[in-house]
């Protein structure tokens, strides 16, 4: 999913206060015990890929949106800007082959499509090496939420330069039918004495346990396990997070 100019430039600032690091250790941790090439899919602007790179992670990373890779490369020395790029994960063909490929941040939600969704699992087969792991999270759909949607509402306001601050409105709606969210993001902020503002539809893909692993299953992935959270544990009737690891079937 191509990020909007707007979004990508405020985008650091809204995350370090709505999203906390426990997903980020947690992937973190699994890129510094890889003992070869990592890929990030869905690098962003960098959040996780930027803390694998100064711990001496051999780490590479790919996203479809031009804006938030601009944004990455301009937080980088120009020698390593060669570790990332613009790609699509559904056709991604790059040459190499990684010990570990980390899909973080809910990426799977962004390939609506089913026959998408197994290109980009048997893509991400052939770039694995022999004994390498894949490693996605997913949220775990809350019902309620699904049913009666959720009314637009601030979920941040703060400071993006001295003096000058972005608010972020939120709402959304799904679609019980094709299981997918629709998300309207409206972000207000203050430039040059003006009050600006934009807005930003997308649609989220959501999952659940079973249909996940028939996916795994249908591709030329093999399911290790699901946990259901960052520290390792079960599924439960309360967990809110999928976190799937996977190898390539031999």
């Amino acid at each position: 999913m191509e990020y909007p100019e707007f979004i990508a430039r405020f985008y650091d600032t809204i995350y370090q206060q709505v999203r906390n690091d426990t997903d980020i250790d947690f992937f973190l941790s699994k890129a510094c015990q890889s003992k070869g090439k990592v890929l990030e899919i869905g690098v962003g602007t960098g959040r996780l890929f930027l803390e694998a790179l100064k711990k001496g992670v051999d780490i590479y990373g790919i996203d479809i949106s031009p804006s938030m890779i601009r944004v990455l490369h301009g937080k980088m020395e120009s020698q390593a800007r060669h570790r990332v790029w613009v790609e699509d994960a559904v056709t991604m063909n790059l040459g190499m082959k990684f010990e570990l490929i980390l899909a973080p941040f809910r990426m799977l939600s962004h390939v609506n499509e089913v026959e998408d969704q197994l290109k980009f699992f048997n893509g991400v087969a052939e770039h694995l090496q022999p004994e390498g792991q894949f490693i996605f999270d997913l949220y775990v759909p809350d019902l309620s939420l699904l049913l009666e949607g959720m009314e637009e509402y601030k979920d941040f306001e703060g400071e993006y330069d001295q003096g000058k601050r972005v608010k972020r409105y939120i709402s959304s709606h799904s679609d019980l039918i094709r299981q997918t969210t629709h998300v309207t993001m409206t972000l207000c902020w203050e430039e040059d004495g003006k009050e600006l503002s934009d807005c930003w539809e997308f649609d989220m893909r959501y999952f659940f346990r079973f249909e996940i692993e028939h996916l795994i299953a249908r591709s030329s992935l093999e399911l290790v396990t699901m946990y259901g959270d960052y520290q390792g544990n079960t599924l439960s009737k309360d967990a809110r997070d999928f976190v799937v690891v996977c190898t390539k079937k031999t």
